[in-house]
């Protein structure tokens, strides 16, 4: 998925591969499929398939996954689908449409988001789109461009050709601070004319693969500093020196020793879904205080304005402990997804629990994947088990991440 930010360019390459493309625009004038050129012969695309109308983040949602399922029943030779969203499209819902529907699963597999940034204008755009300038002057936005940032697995920043010098507020060096700020974890490459000379660092990310552990071990290392004081079980990791309040940015969690899978589960569901248990209990609560005080009158909260913690992204790596009858002195079987098959292939201890296998956390949006890595990534017989964890976001609250973080690991793992 391609999220061109408000202009950043596009270009064409010449492919061996077969590419399905589907494009948005937010207006009634098909002024992409007019330009759009097929690379062989220059020709006008006979394939293209435009969503008018519409950002692919909301009102053409339900097109989009009409579209896919169409564009692969006719074309059975596509080796990729490039979806290419509007300026104002909002990446989250786009990428949980893979996780959600079941006819795409077993044809189409997210292989990562993509950020073309306009460097020239880049600056003013999070700042005009930011809902922090709404809260002091009553203008500003929903973060759009922030969030596109946020999201991205890849980041191209187009136009560097024609920035200022070094010396002016709008230099790269400066785009480079204001996008690292955002989203320090995303490999990000600069270009002119968007022209990418190796084509599979976009087509062949596999971002979301559970054998990526070196990019998110890469990934954590970008947003913290060096930590070499393992003397305290769990400890937070130092990050760059750019965290605001009201401003979308990372948060790096790193523990010493092993977490309990259902623990990590119920804990990224608290985080991503956070008013999933609430809704019930405090409308119980409101009603029985409302009855008790003769109030007939909507309930409204006092604290309206409360801001509440975003969370976009979250990528991280685990040492997995799985849980021990204290009654046979063995791992419980089918206590989680993973555990059975580690004790039939031998990687999991069956004394302590402890799994062998490196676990790849994924979450975009409200949604996220904790999945085994492949035998040959797993930990070695004398490695330090650590747990890292990278969460990008808005109005994160650090204490309380980490707090609950600490929560899911289990004190008597072996950590050796």
């Amino acid at each position: 998925m391609i999220e061109n930010e408000y202009g950043g360019g596009e270009n064409d390459k010449q492919l061996a591969e077969r590419l399905g493309l589907t494009v948005n625009d937010i207006s009634t004038l098909s002024v992409e499929t007019m330009i759009a050129k097929d690379g062989t012969d220059g020709t006008n695309l006979a394939d293209f398939i435009e969503l008018p109308n519409g950002c692919v983040c909301c009102t053409v949602k339900d097109s989009l996954v009409e579209t896919l399922e169409n564009l692969l029943s006719k074309r059975t030779d596509l080796d990729y689908v490039i979806i290419e969203a509007s300026g104002m499209a909002d990446p989250g819902p786009v990428a949980s449409i893979f996780w959600l529907d079941e006819a795409l699963d077993s044809r189409i597999q997210l292989d990562g988001i993509i950020c073309c940034i306009d460097a020239l204008n880049i600056c003013n755009q999070l700042k005009n789109t930011s809902s922090s300038s709404a809260e002091h002057d009553g203008d500003g936005g929903g973060d759009e461009a922030a969030r596109q940032i946020a999201f991205a697995d890849r980041i191209i920043i187009n136009k560097v050709d024609i920035l200022q010098p070094p010396q002016q507020n709008n230099s790269i060096e400066s785009v480079l601070q204001q996008i690292k700020s955002i989203n320090p974890t995303a490999p990000m490459k600069q270009t002119t004319y968007s022209n990418i000379e190796d084509i599979n660092w976009i087509l062949n990310a596999k971002c979301f693969d559970a054998e990526r552990v070196k990019d998110v071990e890469s990934a954590f290392q970008q947003s913290t500093t060096e930590v070499s004081d393992f003397s305290s079980p769990l400890f937070l990791a130092t990050l760059n020196q750019h965290q605001h309040t009201n401003a979308v940015g990372t948060i790096a969690l790193f523990g010493r020793g092993s977490v309990d899978l259902c623990m990590i589960n119920a804990w990224l569901a608290t985080l991503l879904w956070p008013d999933q248990d609430e809704k019930d209990c405090i409308l119980r609560a409101r009603l029985e205080a409302d009855l008790a005080s003769g109030n007939t009158a909507p309930h409204i909260p006092t604290d309206s304005k409360k801001k509440k913690q975003q969370i976009y992204r979250i990528k991280g790596i685990l040492s997995v402990v799985h849980g021990i009858d204290m009654d046979t002195g063995k791992v419980i079987p089918q206590s989680n997804d993973f555990v059975d098959e580690g004790l039939t292939a031998g990687l999991v201890c069956s004394k302590d629990g402890l799994d062998r296998r490196r676990f790849i956390v994924q979450a975009v949006n409200d949604l996220w994947d904790v999945l085994p890595a492949s035998q040959n990534l797993c930990w070695d017989i004398n490695e330090t088990r650590i747990c890292k964890i990278v969460v990008i976001g808005k109005w994160l609250n650090e204490e309380q991440l980490q707090k609950s973080f600490d929560d899911c690991f289990v004190s008597s793992t072996n950590n050796t």
